[in-house]
């Protein structure tokens, strides 16, 4: 595939890009929020954002795609981020940029606006079909209002210091090593390394609570429906536990079907209250499996930082506490011993 020219303020746009820090970051709901929007409304089967780093584009939010990353020089997105509006491809099958890219026979139509951030190119919101598609000036106002709204959460410094200092610290082409990639949030080790900075900064003003989240019955849908249902339970999950938490809080996979949500500045009563919430919610509609119909539940040990507290004593705490949630019947919540 041809590549794109370069761009002559390209050390400009990447310092932009550093200052967005975006780079490496788990998917977040505010910018779920817009893609689904666009798949919706333009009635296309994906539609991504993504920040386009100097070696890689780093897919912040997706719909109907995997991955997390592709190297820049593949990506479409490539062009765009590099021009002043709207990138289309009607048929990727026969336009000379991108005929030779390995997506071509599945992002056959393409149309994505560049992001701006401090007035530089950083990213695109895109969307995509498997066939040839005309695209309108209505079309094109559309999309163009929609990248605007995520314009306005490129200024929002959303996630917490700790989840930026750790997404900050990897080159970018080791991004990905902090990521889970079935479900797009913080992987067992950087979860792990959130919840040691998150105990040093709390205090007894300012404390921080933990979710240990396990989901009931999960070695049944594997071994009823097969693995692939259970990926399919998981990525969804991962999905609704972030649509109830706020962006500054984390999320990460711990192993298996379990997941922890690290709750920033918040008092016990008020963790309750999110726990509850994440109950309803994941129970709230059964999930769609080929022709199958899985019905969720999840069981949730809460607990809140003291000071006496390393990592393992509070790990150990919200474990109890999911035990208890366990025996009282599962699909509810249960709090650590406090003393």
């Amino acid at each position: 595939m041809p590549a794109a020219p370069s761009s002559p303020n390209e050390a400009k746009r990447l310092a932009a890009v550093r200052r967005v820090r975006l780079m490496g970051t788990p998917a977040e709901e505010r910018f779920d929020q817009i893609t689904r929007l666009a798949k919706q409304l333009f009635d296309v089967p994906m539609a991504v954002l993504d920040i386009v780093g100097e070696e890689l584009a780093w897919l912040k939010s997706v719909q109907g795609f995997d991955g997390i990353e592709g190297l820049r020089k593949d990506s479409y997105c490539h062009h765009t981020v590099l021009q002043d509006g709207i990138c289309i491809v009607h048929d990727a099958r026969t336009d000379e940029r991108v005929c030779d890219s390995a997506f071509a026979s599945t992002w056959v139509f393409y149309a994505g606006v560049p992001l701006h951030f401090d007035g530089e190119r950083v990213g695109v919101l895109c969307i995509g079909d498997m066939k040839p598609r005309d695209f309108s000036s209505e079309n094109l106002k559309t999309l163009t209002d929609l990248a605007q709204l995520a314009e306005r959460e490129l200024q929002v410094a959303a996630l917490s210091e700790s989840q930026l200092a750790l997404a900050l610290t990897n080159e970018e082409l080791q991004k990905k090593a902090n990521i889970d990639v079935l479900t797009r949030i913080w992987n067992r080790g950087a979860i792990l390394e959130i919840i040691e900075t998150e105990l040093k900064r709390a205090t007894d003003e300012n404390l921080m609570a933990l979710l240990m989240i396990d989901i009931d019955y999960f070695k049944r849908i594997n071994d009823t429906y097969g693995h692939r249902a259970g990926d399919q339970a998981l990525r969804i999950i991962a999905e609704r536990l972030r649509k109830e938490v706020r962006p500054m809080d984390a999320i990460g996979r711990y192993g298996g079907e379990e997941f922890l949500v690290v709750l920033t500045d918040i008092d016990i009563d008020e963790a309750i209250i999110v726990g509850n919430r994440i109950c309803e919610k994941i129970s709230s509609a059964p999930i769609s499996f080929e022709k199958h119909t899985l019905q969720v539940t999840c069981s949730i040990g809460c607990t809140i930082s003291k000071k006496s507290d390393d990592i393992d004593s509070l790990i150990h705490r919200a474990d109890q506490a999911l035990y208890r949630a366990k025996k009282a019947g599962r699909n509810c919540v249960e709090v650590g011993n406090l003393k």
